[in-house]
């Protein structure tokens, strides 16, 4: 196989693991609109394949932790997505109330 085709495949397999997760975590997103649902793959993929390797080398984790570590990102970088995006909607439609509602739970009022 010439040297290129070796350079996609080592690419793609480097971005493999991110997507899987990604897609994973589309699954859970039933409330989301076709737009926000390929937003939300393409930024949990994104980063997952920034912050995926980032962690594994932090925790000195080996290869296979490491697409571990890229898949479980994706997922929760999907969750977090969907969480900011029902947050979103929220604030359009009763800003005061859900910035109070916000503001609440982070010093633990309630």
């Amino acid at each position: 196989m010439p040297d290129r085709y070796q350079d996609i495949f080592k690419i793609l397999a480097d971005l493999l693991p991110p997507a899987f997760g990604a897609l994973i975590g589309l699954r859970n997103s039933g409330h989301m609109t076709p737009i926000q649902r390929l937003s939300g793959f393409a930024c949990s993929f994104i980063l997952s394949v920034y912050f995926g390797p980032a962690i594994a080398e932090v925790l000195h984790l080996g290869p296979r932790l490491t697409i571990a570590v890229a898949i479980i990102v994706a997922i929760i970088g999907m969750d977090v997505i969907g969480g900011l995006l029902a947050l979103a909607q929220r604030f359009r439609t009763a800003p005061l109330e859900t910035a109070a509602a916000v503001w609440d739970v982070i010093w633990k009022r309630k």
